[in-house]
């Protein structure tokens, strides 16, 4: 057995799992899109997985999905691929998920519902920019530095925490 077998066993048995190595031929100009995408899907960390999560639904579809707008106990899946008619552009049908509800919404009606709920989306939108005077701040990149910015999201996330930990010990003790 090479050297690079038995690493590849070691690796095997440490991990639970076998490396895999798939190629796969494209076009160009789809490649130099999804090449990226496929990359990021298959890295091993925490973003791998969050990326990998946000397509789960992926696998619950017959229809490639558009949309997943989510409530606290309800769903909404928009499947496509959207089709243009005249000037209105169309998703094939929806799929709504509640406690006790389980439906399968045609085009017209899938149409209607986002549309309700891109209106929706957009009113809190506006209430929060609102609420907390985000028109009077400067205009920001849109951009991230993900090495400055998410430790000082993670240590935001840290300190709600203890927070909220404290508010509930103090209203258990009284």
């Amino acid at each position: 057995m090479s050297d690079r077998s038995v690493l590849r066993v070691l690796l095997d048995h440490l991990t639970g799992w076998p490396m895999t190595t798939i190629s796969y031929r494209m076009h160009q100009n789809i490649l130099d899109f999804t090449h990226p995408l496929i990359c990021w899907l298959i890295e091993d960390s925490a973003d791998g997985q969050a990326r990998r999560a946000a397509l789960a639904e992926w696998h619950h579809a017959e229809r490639p999905v558009l949309d997943v707008l989510n409530g606290t106990a309800s769903y909404y899946r928009i499947d496509g691929p959207r089709q243009l008619v005249d000037d209105e552009v169309f998703a094939l049908g929806s799929l709504i998920q509640s406690p006790g509800v389980t439906a399968h919404l045609d085009p017209i009606e899938t149409l209607q519902l986002e549309l309700r709920m891109r209106g929706a989306i957009e009113a809190e939108i506006l209430r929060w920019i609102a609420e907390h005077k985000l028109q009077e701040c400067p205009p920001v990149e849109a951009t991230v530095n993900r090495e400055t910015e998410d430790p000082k999201a993670l240590a935001r996330i840290t300190a709600w925490s203890r927070s909220a930990y404290e508010i509930g010990e103090q209203s258990h003790a009284g």
